[in-house]
């Protein structure tokens, strides 16, 4: 992501001012949402895009100010029915520089990118939920979006998101049974689940991590090196690149009352809290012994999140998240 630029000699001509560039047709916003890890950098277009990358990569390039996520929405080929397309790219440091890893998904994101839509009038207002589509790893899924603003002016919104739970056993590649992963002398207890993202649930006891606060304020060196270690095991056997990115790795305990906790790493290290994909995953392990509607309540280290389970009229199931506030930052460096 490194562009080298012909810097001409300053004796020889005079200067001029410059003034920045601006595409007609594209739109960039910065928008934070709470319980996430880092701000969104969302790049709307008028057009399809046929090549996502380079778009992406010149808005991270240029916004002003570091970012670790950015997402793209564009219009949806043949989909008409859904307000855009949404692609999502993790910023990840690497050899010295940044590369932007197409892999994962990010459900923040997701509502980032349905609110700035339509804080910059892409979807006229009272057409109901916002409807996005995904196709990560080839998989195609349409998640709905509720915005409502609460202040316009200042960029605020409260934001929610429903995402279809249509492939119950799909969601577990490696299959539902626990797998056995090697990690020194231990042998771990480890499920994968990929709905939303892949991730590896490694089970807590197993490390004798028993108490639900123990594990959300256990010193976390070592236990970041066991999920790496996972994550570098599976990532083979989930046809991925070994990177760090996926799967995502997080420790799981289930107590004897079913109160659930759970910690896991974003990128390479801890998650402030618990990604939205994360607790879609959570969702998706426990949602076949949670029947009809249901709140489940996550234990993580930034607080609890609920996630809804939903009966659907045409017979699926929906997760649901609500009540995300979505605050519109200022995409210059801070202090400039």
């Amino acid at each position: 992501m490194t562009a080298v630029t012909a810097v001409p000699d300053a004796s020889a001509a005079p200067a001029v001012p410059v003034e920045r560039v601006r595409a007609v047709g594209v739109g960039v916003g910065l928008w934070s949402v709470g319980g996430a890890a880092a701000p969104t950098l969302v790049v709307t277009s008028t057009r399809r895009v046929t090549d996502p990358l380079p778009v992406l990569e010149t808005a991270v390039a240029t916004v002003g100010r570091p970012v670790a996520k950015v997402a793209l929405a564009h219009p949806a080929e043949d989909m008409p029915e859904v307000a855009a397309e949404y692609v999502f790219a993790q910023v990840v440091d690497r050899d010295g520089g940044q590369v932007l890893d197409l892999t994962p998904e990010c459900g923040h994101s997701m509502l980032a990118t349905a609110t700035h839509l339509v804080a910059q009038g892409h979807v006229p207002p009272g057409r109901g939920a916002l409807r996005l589509l995904t196709h990560r790893s080839g998989t195609r899924r349409v998640v709905s979006c509720e915005i409502r603003a609460l202040d316009p002016v200042r960029g605020i919104h409260e934001a929610g998101l429903s995402f279809p739970l249509d492939d119950l056993d799909g969601a577990f590649p490696l299959g539902r049974q626990p797998l056995s992963v090697s990690v020194g002398a231990r042998r771990l207890p480890v499920t994968v689940v990929d709905s939303g993202n892949p991730y590896a649930f490694v089970d807590a006891t197993a490390l004798g991590l028993t108490d639900g606060p123990a594990l959300l304020g256990a010193p976390g060196a070592v236990l970041r090196d066991v999920l790496r270690r996972v994550r570098r095991q599976l990532a083979p056997r989930l046809g991925m690149a070994v990177s760090a990115v996926l799967p995502k790795p997080a420790l799981l305990l289930r107590t004897g009352d079913g109160t659930l906790y759970t910690r896991a790493l974003s990128t390479d290290d801890w998650h402030p809290g618990l990604a939205l994909t994360g607790q879609v995953a959570v969702a998706t392990l426990v949602a076949g012994a949670v029947p009809g509607d249901a709140e489940l309540a996550i234990h993580h280290p930034g607080g609890v999140a609920t996630v809804g389970l939903r009966d659907r009229p045409d017979g699926g199931r929906a997760l649901t998240v609500t009540g995300r506030r979505v605050v519109r930052l200022d995409p210059r460096p801070l202090g400039g």
